[in-house]
């Protein structure tokens, strides 16, 4: 590999990595290990005019971590990356300030740009690094900081500056605007384009394993997907049980409750829940949003939200309100647009109480389609979510999608109809399928999307039925991508009539779409999760 390079060269190379016979005109410089604050590496010569630049580290994890503090590499017509243990090929999208391309190679352990003039090498390594894990949203969500001996921030691949913590010099902050803040970084973030639920299973192949050692990585994280669940004993490496539970593997043992893991259901609910806190807390949205409260500096951890309820049905509309009015984790507003009536103003603050409303009634004869529009137009918030007016959602349902919105990348996100509630014969269906996995069809009540994006595509259709799935159909001709989360604290009710997606009830009840049945309204514990 090295004999290949293009000469004067510059080796960047991860800890414990064996490059082999050096070759004259390669210079190699060992980076610090991210693990260790003791570590410092090699000074990295940056002041070279270099004909190749490659970086070799251990895996995807290595890379996002390392490029977040590369110094100034300057320009090279040569840019490599090399991944030790490659989950896959490394590519990019070229940034339009950059020299055209000659030419891209790319295995499952080498990519290699060739510039036909020399290109900046630390932003094309940050992009490189940008584009493994999911496409989670980036930047540094207010929070630009700077510091010096502080952990690698993976998720700085794409900000301007390295969002770690703020350093202890005592001169004026050109961030702040007065003297730094000192602060102790803790173990830093872990990254969730990397570390989150995306391939959880609901089976599992074998029982209970010992919790591994070491940083957690996604090679970790699938080596434990067919496990029923990670034993985690007293004293455990606190980085390695919170970048798991991210992940969504069911932990269990000293510190978690009690948990039937021979039940699917719970065992999957059980996941949620610790996946949900390690997400808002250890990602580096969470470290963001706690580094920005003590700083005082403003975070925008999660976007505003307007929720869309289309109602028809004069009679649902005070249960529609409480599914409203019990969400939380969110800052939302109600937009109610009544189809051939008008709601009553103080009914509907009696529910939402001081949360913004719009009251938008709308002729009987207007297509569902264009209330939905409507409905859009009049929306304030970053974020439109799409909710029925007679299924059941759990408190954490909205928070739950914007979780997932972020960690998925995803321009479209939603739930399964995965638990059903068949009123006409009082049952309860939980239906087959997988959750957690891009490119799936999600339940019209969750529809989840940015606004902007929404009017992008031309917003609903002006049809009076199949709205949800034209609307899946404008996303993904656009480019975009659909994105199915848990949707265990969401119930989907049918009735025998009334439906714009009428399939009758046998649809639910065939043996090949039934995972389990129970007589009665048996939602999952998570729709009533206090």
């Amino acid at each position: 590999m090295l004999a290949d390079l293009k000469t004067p060269a510059l080796v960047l190379s991860g800890p414990g990595l064996d490059l082999g016979p050096v070759p004259d005109g390669v210079t190699v410089a060992r980076l610090g290990d991210p693990g260790d604050p003791g570590d410092p590496g090699d000074p990295v010569p940056v002041e070279g005019r270099w004909t190749s630049v490659l970086l070799a580290v251990a895996d995807e994890t290595a890379l996002r971590q390392v490029v977040s503090v590369l110094p100034d590499l300057g320009r090279a017509k040569h840019v490599g990356c090399h991944l030790a243990s490659a989950q896959g090929p490394v590519t990019t999208v070229l940034r339009p300030e950059w020299p055209p391309l000659a030419s891209l190679e790319a295995d499952a352990g080498l990519t290699r740009l060739t510039f036909r003039r020399p290109a900046p090498v630390a932003p094309v390594l940050v992009e490189l690094a940008r584009h493994t894990g999911t496409p989670a949203p980036s930047g540094n969500h207010g929070l630009v900081v700077s510091g010096i001996d502080v952990p690698m921030d993976p998720t700085a691949v794409t900000d301007e500056v390295p969002a770690a913590v703020v350093t202890s010099a005592p001169q004026q902050s050109e961030v702040l605007g007065g003297p730094p803040v000192v602060l102790d970084p803790g173990m830093g973030p872990l990254d969730e384009a990397l570390l989150n639920p995306v391939g959880f299973r609901r089976d599992w192949d074998r029982g209970p394993v010992p919790l591994p050692a070491g940083e957690p990585t996604p090679a970790m994280v699938a080596a434990l997907r067919d496990a029923q669940a990670v034993v985690v004993p007293a004293g455990a490496d606190l980085r390695t049980v919170a970048g798991l539970a991210m992940a969504g593997v069911p932990l269990v043992g000293d510190g978690f409750d009690e948990v039937e893991l021979d039940d699917p259901l719970r065992r999957e609910e059980h996941s949620v829940r610790v996946r949900r806190a390690a997400l808002r807390e250890y990602s580096s949205l969470g470290w963001r949003r706690r580094v920005g409260a003590a700083t005082g500096v403003r975070v925008a951890a999660y976007p505003s939200v307007s929720v869309l309820l289309p109602t028809r049905r004069p009679e649902q509309l005070e249960f529609a309100l409480r599914q409203v009015a019990r969400q939380r984790g969110a800052e939302l507003e109600l937009v109610l647009a009544t189809h051939g009536f008008e709601a009553d103003p103080g009914l509907v603050r009696e529910h939402l109480g001081d949360r913004p409303h719009t009251l938008l009634p709308m002729p009987a004869e207007t297509i569902f389609g264009d209330v939905l529009r409507a409905a859009t137009d009049a929306a304030a918030g970053d974020v439109v979510v799409k909710m029925d007016d007679d299924d059941w959602y759990g408190p954490d349902v909205i928070a739950d999608l914007l979780l997932a919105r972020h960690y998925s990348g995803a321009e479209l996100v939603g739930m399964p109809a995965e638990l059903v509630y068949l009123e006409p014969i009082r049952t309860t269906v939980r239906r087959r399928g997988p959750s957690e996995n891009f490119g799936a069809v999600v339940a019209g009540g969750t529809m989840t999307i940015d606004r902007a994006l929404l009017r992008a595509v031309g917003g609903f259709r002006s049809v009076p039925r199949h709205v949800d799935a034209r609307l899946l159909d404008d996303v993904r001709a656009a480019g975009g991508s659909v994105y199915r989360t848990q949707g265990l604290g969401y119930v989907l009710r049918r009735t025998a009539d009334g439906h714009t997606w009428d399939t009758g009830l046998g649809y639910f009840l065939t043996r090949a779409s039934l995972a389990a049945q129970w007589r009665g309204f048996r939602p999952s514990h998570l729709l009533e999760d206090s």
